[in-house]
């Protein structure tokens, strides 16, 4: 990673600040494989910067850290709005969406940014849309990383329909009510909550954070952990 990089993500990502040395190295390698991997382009006269590659990329390395496999094979191409646009598709207004069908994540730039400017009120554009774009690879190509996501998160699932449990997690009022409308959203509020409340999610809701650490082999709690081996995007 070259200066100009380097000095994106260590302005705008606090999760690589808080790495150690090794890990920063790590963090790198994964976020220029990932601009290897994909084509960018804007909507509505926005004009793709290196700023914006940069930070969708160490987003999605971000999500993927503890993971071996780490790209997001059912998906090649990244759009990018600039602010809330109206989708075709859908009928409706959106801040981001993905769609497997086409191999495509959609990012209103406005709302991206405002997911990593404010850290702590648990609403992130930029993970929410992108672990939707995880999950649909991992169904789609099943190698030994997505074996292991789905089948935890199926566990959790399991676990999920246990009444006195469903009602700890209403009752506290952790959780965004948007994650209780279908089981691809309740993952990406819990992966939003994962990463940028991770103290309160462990204490609030201790045997949900377990499953979620398990689900990407990681724990944001302890970011300075020796980095893993460099291994074989993809």
């Amino acid at each position: 990673m070259n200066g100009a990089q380097r000095a994106i993500v260590k302005k705008h990502i606090t999760f690589y600040n808080n790495l150690s040395a090794s890990n920063k190295l790590y963090f790198e390698h994964r976020v220029l494989k990932f601009l290897e991997n994909y084509d960018f382009s804007g909507r509505e006269g926005v004009k793709i910067t290196l700023k914006m590659k940069i930070l969708i990329a160490s987003t999605a390395v971000m999500l993927t850290f503890g993971m071996r496999r780490y790209l997001f094979t059912a998906f090649t191409k990244i759009i990018i709005y600039p602010k809330n646009y109206f989708s075709h598709i859908t009928k409706k207004r959106h801040k981001g969406e993905t769609n497997p069908r086409l191999g495509t994540i959609v990012f209103s730039w406005d709302d991206f940014l405002e997911g990593l400017k404010i850290e702590d009120n648990n609403m992130n554009l930029g993970l929410h849309e992108l672990t939707h774009a995880l999950y649909f690879s991992f169904l789609k190509y099943r190698s030994f990383t997505a074996v292991v996501f789905l089948d935890h998160f199926n566990v959790l699932l399991e676990r999920l329909k246990d009444r006195k449990l469903q009602r700890k997690i209403v009752q506290s009022g952790y959780l965004r009510e948007y994650g209780f409308r279908n089981k691809f959203e309740f993952l990406s509020i819990l992966v939003e909550h994962f990463f940028e409340t991770p103290e309160e999610f462990k204490e609030t809701l201790p045997e949900i954070y377990k499953m979620v650490k398990r689900m990407f082999n990681f724990d944001p709690l302890k970011l300075s952990r020796p980095a893993p081996l460099p291994v074989l995007s993809e």
